[in-house]
């Protein structure tokens, strides 16, 4: 193997291929078959051949930086997204540069700023900030190829991708209820987050299809932090007649109900039923381990990468959605019978 790194020329006669063909591939072109360009990927591993990155981003015009922009208290979720975007971005030849919009009343100039700045060939927008019409609206009239992860308004040429969530709270809810549950507790983030409504959606339609009544008063809505989930715990347990299981809209809020329940006696799930959302790091660290919500991030943010990276695939006005996967964990039992 040699030393230095190989040129296009010699990757070319060591695959019995054109430079041409070589080059397509580099650049993730079309022109060359599967077959060949894996061919061509594996002659590439074997000698170690690294892509010089300047000289492809001068070739093509591209700058092989794309954005991900977030402002999400949720750092694992964060950190989730990011790991599974950066994986994706690297397999094409591209590198993740992270953007933090601290304030989200001025988003759209921050992000129009970053983008010049930066020079990113796309950009990812994640939760809550997919969710801005005003944002998404000043993005699109820059004509930058953007892409929304968890988006929820449709009527924007902007695609999004998703999962079902609606239908993973449903499940979870029905899970409960053939448990014996009946009062069931909900701790939403922000009211008209998207995440929340579609959660608590899911919730519902799982309480009218098995006959039970919405309570309102057993709803409680946080910032999907550890705090608010401990803050909303307090309000339901200290009910006359509290729930005997609370459906969390994501991990770092179960964990709030949790150490409030362990403050006040309560087992889990002996006493409470527990479950969360995401699947975070933090759900098989608690004791009991939490039921919880996998979200699909690997294939979502592959998918999100791929449509900016690869214009012709471009699709605008779309609505990817993928399934979620409930996974069931100690945290959830039969209500103790009074």
């Amino acid at each position: 193997m040699p030393k230095t790194n190989p040129t296009i020329n010699e990757i070319a006669k060591l695959a019995g291929v054109s430079k041409k063909s070589v080059s397509r591939v580099l650049n993730d072109e079309r022109g060359v078959s599967e077959k060949t360009r894996a061919h061509i990927q594996q002659i590439m591993r074997d000698v170690g051949y690294e892509p010089d990155r300047r000289a492809r981003a001068l070739a093509s015009a591209r700058s092989l930086l794309l954005g991900l922009a977030y402002n999400n208290r949720n750092p694992s979720y964060v950190l989730e997204l990011l790991n599974g975007s950066q994986i994706a971005a690297n397999a094409l030849g591209y590198e993740i540069v992270m953007h933090c919009v601290t304030d989200e009343t001025d988003a759209a100039e921050h992000l129009i700023r970053f983008m010049r700045r930066s020079g990113c060939d796309g950009l990812i927008l994640t939760p809550p900030l997919s969710e801005s019409a005003t944002l998404i609206a000043a993005l699109a009239e820059q004509n930058w190829p953007t892409v929304r992860i968890a988006g929820d308004n449709a009527d924007f040429p902007v695609p999004q991708i998703r999962y079902n969530d609606r239908t993973a709270a449903l499940s979870l809810t029905h899970k409960l209820i053939s448990l014996g549950h009946s009062k069931i507790g909900f701790i939403g983030g922000p009211k008209q987050a998207g995440p929340t409504r579609r959660r608590l959606s899911g919730v519902q339609d799982a309480l009218t299809l098995a006959g039970i009544p919405l309570d309102n008063g057993l709803l409680q809505f946080g910032d999907f932090t550890f705090e608010s989930g401990q803050q909303a715990a307090t309000a339901l347990l200290s009910m006359a007649e509290r729930p005997t299981a609370i459906i969390c809209a994501n991990d770092e809020m179960a964990a709030g109900v949790f150490q409030i329940a362990a403050a006040r006696n309560i087992k889990i799930p002996e006493d409470l039923s527990v479950t969360g959302f995401d699947n975070s790091p933090i759900a098989t660290h608690l004791w009991p381990p939490l039921t919880s919500v996998r979200q699909p991030v690997r294939d979502m943010t592959t998918l999100a990468v791929s449509l900016l990276v690869n214009p012709e695939i471009h699709i605008a006005d779309a609505v990817q959605q993928f399934e979620a996967e409930v996974l069931i964990r100690e945290s959830i039992a039969a209500p103790r019978q009074a």
